[in-house]
This record gives structure tokens, C-alpha cells and sequence, in this order.
């Protein structure tokens, strides 16, 4: 990546780290389903009027809104809700980044070492110790779920590259559009009281569902989104080593959440491994690039 992108990067790992907190808080005020919902509506009102996507792309984009916005939004909001704390939550994201890399070897032809293969081993042994932790006993569905949600980001990651003929903030916009219909839908049987948690929700549950209309949702995916389209997946998700680090700071330092030896044993364990995996292919490149120039 370029200077300019890198800090990019940084930007967007600063603003999805961070945006756990946000997403905890929203999911203990309203009602999960109905607060992703919610926040969907408001990004497709600002992003509508400036995007269009053309009739062959909808089958992809329909697809990719329902893994992504339905799927991966609400497994991880439900299991926030069911018990996960942010900095966890935030920690086991980082695992996309190997799922992401796996996928692609399969369905995008993009190559891996086996530096890179001994570093997803490194990321998974990380998680194992990360979780067997004995706080998390008995909270394995809010763990489970965010893990879920985790695999089928991945799984987002690779379709989104995939679909690089669409304009981030179109796939932004036009996938909150297809996910609405469906989280309300499973929230009016699912949950109930939701207009009521809305109403009386603290202003701290408010200010959070516009951090993540406006930075998660517009800024960061937008920006995140951008740079898949011009590097691999590889490279691209890297972007996720940096995320466990902000959301523990903001899961500490907001929240109060509780960071132990182990849970940072773990957390070095996957930001090593997933390191292995995604640096020897940039340090790869830059060197092939090398080679060709000299020739």
C-alpha cells in the first residue's frame, strides 16, 4: 500500500475497532435486530440519492446484502447482545482475516506460503487460548455468535472483491436496502418492544447509532470497501490486525471490560499468526516488483 493508503487503513481499523463500543451499548438500549435495522434505514436515506447499480449486478449485491448486512451484522449484534463484551468481540473479529485468506486461495486464486500457512495455525491456537478462558464459561452462545459472524465476513470479503465494478458506497447504500426489510421482518418475530427501547433509550444509545450510520457504515466500510478494489484480499484484510487493538482500548477504557494476561496471551497469539499470513506475501511482492524493474 501506498503512504496515503496505509494511513487509510489505519483510519479504518481505528473506526471499526472503536465501533464496538458503540454497537455494546446500542444492543443493551435497544432491541439488536431492530437497532441494525434501524441504522440501515438511516444510511440508505443519505446514501440513496447519489447512487445507482446497474440490472446485472443485483443478483451479487442481493447475495452479498444477505450474508453481510443480514447475516454478519446480526450474528454479531445478537451475540453482543447475548453476552460477548466489546473487546472481545472485537479481538475474535480479527479471525476474518484468515477465514478471508483461506476463501480466497479457493475461489479467488490468490497464493499463500507456508510462513503464511503456519501463521494461520499461530491465529488459531491464539483464539483457543483467548477463549478457554474461565470468565467465557457459560457465555459460548455470545461467543459463538460473534465467531459466526466472523466467517460469514470473511465470506463477505471475498464477494465484495468480487464484485469490484461496484462503487463502495453503491454496495454500501444498495445493500442496507436489501437488509432492512428482512431484520425488521425477523425482528417483529423475534423481539418485542422495540419502539418502546427505542424511544427510551439513553442519549449515549442514540449518539452510538450515529457513530455507526456516519463512521462505521459511510466512512469506513466506503473507505474499506474502496481499497479492496484496488489490493488483494490478502492485503486488504490486514487491515483487521489492527482491530482488536482499538476495540480493547474503547472496551476498557468505556466499558470497563476486563483485560487479563491470557485474554492478552491470546490476542498476541492471533495478531502474530495473522501477521505470519499477511506480511511474507506484501514483502513478496515488493520484492517481485523489484526483480521486474531491474530487468
Amino acid at each position: 500500500m501506498s503512504p496515503l493508503h496505509v494511513l487509510l487503513a489505519l483510519m479504518v481499523a481505528a473506526i471499526f475497532g472503536f465501533g464496538f463500543v458503540p454497537s455494546k451499548i446500542g444492543v443493551e438500549s435497544y432491541s439488536p435486530l431492530w437497532f441494525l435495522a434501524t441504522r440501515f434505514v438511516l444510511v440508505s436515506i443519505i446514501l440513496l440519492p447519489f447512487i445507482r447499480i446497474s440490472k446485472h449486478q443485483w443478483p451479487a449485491v442481493l447475495v452479498f446484502s444477505l450474508i453481510m448486512g443480514v447475516g454478519h451484522f446480526s450474528l454479531s449484534y445478537l451475540g453482543m447482545k447475548a453476552g460477548a463484551d466489546a473487546s472481545i468481540a472485537a479481538i475474535l473479529w480479527v479471525m476474518q482475516a484468515p477465514i478471508s485468506t483461506a476463501l480466497a486461495l479457493f475461489m479467488l486464486g490468490e497464493k499463500i506460503n507456508k510462513i503464511g500457512l503456519f501463521g494461520i495455525t499461530i491465529a488459531f491456537l491464539g483464539a483457543v487460548l483467548l477463549l478457554g478462558e474461565t470468565r467465557h464459561f457459560g457465555n459460548y452462545l455470545g461467543i459463538g455468535l460473534v465467531g459466526c459472524s466472523a466467517i460469514l465476513g470473511a465470506l463477505a470479503n471475498v464477494i465484495g472483491k468480487r464484485l469490484g465494478s461496484v462503487e463502495p458506497l453503491a454496495l454500501q447504500g444498495w445493500s442496507s436496502v436489501v437488509a432492512i426489510p428482512v431484520l425488521f421482518s425477523l425482528s417483529i418475530i423475534f423481539e418485542e418492544n422495540q419502539i418502546t427501547s427505542m424511544i427510551n433509550a439513553s442519549w449515549q444509545a442514540h449518539g452510538s447509532l450515529l457513530y455507526l450510520v456516519f463512521l462505521s457504515s459511510i466512512v469506513g466500510y466506503g473507505t474499506y470497501w474502496w481499497l479492496l478494489k484496488r489490493y488483494t484480499v490478502l492485503t486488504t484484510t490486514s487491515i483487521f490486525l489492527m482491530v482488536p487493538i482499538f476495540g480493547a482500548i474503547g472496551g476498557i477504557a468505556v466499558l470497563g471490560d476486563d483485560f487479563t494476561w491470557q485474554t492478552g496471551l491470546g490476542t498476541l497469539g492471533m495478531l502474530i499468526g495473522v501477521g505470519l499470513l499477511m506480511f511474507p506475501s506484501h514483502l513478496r511482492d515488493k520484492l517481485n516488483f523489484s526483480v521486474n524493474k531491474k530487468r
